[in-house]
């Protein structure tokens, strides 16, 4: 009787004959494929420089390109993580309106499927030594002799993408001798008890790695070993597609009320769609297996899981395009600040527009309300110090309030209107102009005066002072809704502003002229002073314009002296 001869192992695969060697073998194959995926991720982000981050912010203004945008980079970049990180990051900051992220981060999660394909292909129908060795070689020789940043990033990503395969062929050979001795679901208790066990096991694991991809390439090995069907494969991949959401609330924390409502959208959009797939699961697993029969594919448990996980992810973004429009709209009035409630417009019925005075005087009402908070900010500018926390707060809610009542104009702008009204609505958003111009301008002093420490007395403390109260006077004046108001007041205490600023400024020049004062810092003061000036004045010709609007015959005569002061600054 012949003797069989034992198969020859490589170096590189690992025999599971121990559940000690089990377990150090699925470690170390992880470590290496979370070690690989790490250096792609960044290498690839430091070779692109920009064009990733101009990708998101310039290449999402429609539905369609920011789902490509986000399809593409993370097919790139391998990590959507990455990609709904810096989605949140953009809307955090202003630079990507929500609608757009929305498709970003939708697209994100199509890409994330590139890394299941990876591993059904090219690891499971190569050889892998042949295969990714040459790239550690190749990218370790650009990491060290490579002369420019791009260059050693490139081959990091390189040393990367073969050390990724080093670790998908650990956890291949760990699980080849394994699916024999026994099946994962064995120990899942049967009926739909058991696919929420294997939908938590995937959530968790995600959760504790941080990484998707990771998580799949077990599954798709482990799968592909025997040690756990394909239809229990399956139940576990939509666990970490849900269980991908943790990335995203935990960066949408102190964030933005926007950044929070795309971090709800993402975990909204993974939990539609992992209910989709679990309740679709076996009609979606017969689809895939005659699709596969007509394509004449292999029948591979990781081409399988790879085709399922695109499929039930295309399916979400499909689901998405009915629901996105309410979602926003649900998502619109979650996570709502203080600022936002406080800027939500009291007066501007949609009702008023059909009767276009009573429209215009709503709009006048909300334009003192803004002004209320324009002033407000002045205010805790011209504090000493300055109340950071307050003037961020006001100029906040004008910033939040400045969109619905430019919108309610427009709006009133498209009713057929008596000359009149016309040019009551030109002067209406001039007076809109002026309260955003100030809101902008008294965070610049609230930027600055941070990193300026305060003058003693015999330099120009005293000046200082001066201004400051004279400002917080003519922010006092310049409340529309203050009884007792009165716009040539303001027109008084305008004047005294520019005298102290005057004043101020020469003080200024004097103490860097005689050494007092170091020229930069005397520079920053200058700038700072000459802001809040410009501040002070946005804030009095937007009350003088609320005035004349309400007397409505002077309107025209109140802007053309606003157009020549202009003109003469």
């Amino acid at each position: 009787m012949p003797v069989r001869k034992p198969r020859r192992r490589t170096a590189l695969e690992t025999a599971a004959s121990t559940p000690f060697a089990l377990f150090a073998a699925v470690i170390g194959g992880l470590g290496l494929f979370l070690i690989g995926v790490q250096m792609m991720t960044e290498g690839l982000k430091l070779a692109a420089g920009r064009a990733l981050g101009d990708l998101l912010e310039r290449g999402t203004a429609t539905a369609p390109r920011g789902l490509a945008a986000g399809y593409l980079i993370t097919a790139l970049v391998q990590s959507s993580t990455a990609v709904t990180v810096a989605s949140i990051g953009f809307v955090n900051t202003g630079l990507l309106p929500l609608k757009n992220a929305l498709w970003v981060v939708f697209g994100s999660n199509v890409g994330t499927t590139m890394n299941a394909w990876l591993v059904a292909t090219l690891g499971f129908s190569v050889k892998i030594e042949v295969f990714a060795l040459p790239f550690v070689g190749i990218g370790a020789l650009l990491m060290f002799a490579g002369r420019t940043l791009r260059s050693r990033s490139l081959g990091q990503a390189l040393a990367g993408f073969g050390i990724l395969f080093l670790g998908i062929e650990v956890l291949k050979d760990s699980f080849s001798d394994t699916g024999g001795l026994f099946e994962l679901q064995d120990f899942i208790a049967p009926g739909l008890a058991g696919w929420f066990a294997l939908i938590g096991i995937g959530v968790v694991l995600t959760f504790i790695m941080r990484a998707t991809g990771a998580v799949i390439a077990i599954v798709i090995t482990a799968a592909q070993g025997g040690l756990i069907s394909i239809e229990a494969a399956c139940a576990v991949v939509i666990g970490t597609n849900i269980g991908g959401s943790s990335t995203a609330i935990l960066a949408a924390i102190g964030a933005t009320s926007n950044a929070r409502r795309l971090a709800a959208a993402h975990v909204i959009f993974n939990l539609v769609t992992g209910a989709a797939a679990l309740l679709l699961l076996p009609l979606l697993i017969g689809l895939l297996d005659w699709l596969r029969g007509v394509l004449e594919q292999p029948a591979t448990p990781a081409l399988m899981i790879a085709l399922f996980h695109t499929t039930f992810n295309v399916l979400g973004v499909l689901l998405m395009v009915p629901l996105a429009p309410g979602m926003l709209r649900l998502l619109g009035r979650m996570f709502r600040t203080r600022e936002e409630e406080v800027a939500r417009p009291q007066h501007l019925d949609a009702n008023s527009l059909a009767i276009p005075d009573l429209a215009m005087h709503a709009l006048r009402l909300e334009l003192a309300r803004a002004q209320g908070f324009a002033v407000a900010a002045l205010s805790a500018a011209a504090q000493q110090p300055a109340d950071g926390p307050a003037l961020m707060r006001e100029t906040a809610a004008l910033q939040a309030l400045a969109p619905a009542i430019g919108n309610y104009a427009h709006r009133l702008s498209a009713a057929p209107l008596p000359q009149a009204l016309v040019e009551q609505l030109a002067h209406s958003l001039r007076t809109l102009r002026y309260q955003e111009t100030a809101a902008v301008l008294i965070q610049e002093v609230a930027g600055l005066v941070r990193n300026l420490p305060e003058p003693s007395s015999q330099d120009f403390g005293s000046e200082i002072e001066a201004f400051r109260e004279a400002v917080a006077q003519l922010a006092a004046a310049s409340d529309s809704r203050r009884e007792g108001f009165s716009p040539g007041a303001v027109s008084v205490l305008l004047d005294e502003v520019d005298r102290r600023y005057q004043s101020l400024k020469e003080a200024l020049f004097l103490a860097g002229a005689h050494a007092r004062l170091d020229i930069r810092a005397m520079q920053d003061w200058l700038r700072l002073a000459s802001i809040a000036r410009r501040a002070a004045k946005q804030a009095a010709k937007a009350a003088r314009m609320i005035a004349a609007l309400e007397e409505g015959t002077s309107a025209t005569e109140a802007a053309r002296s606003e157009e020549a002061e202009e003109n003469a600054d």
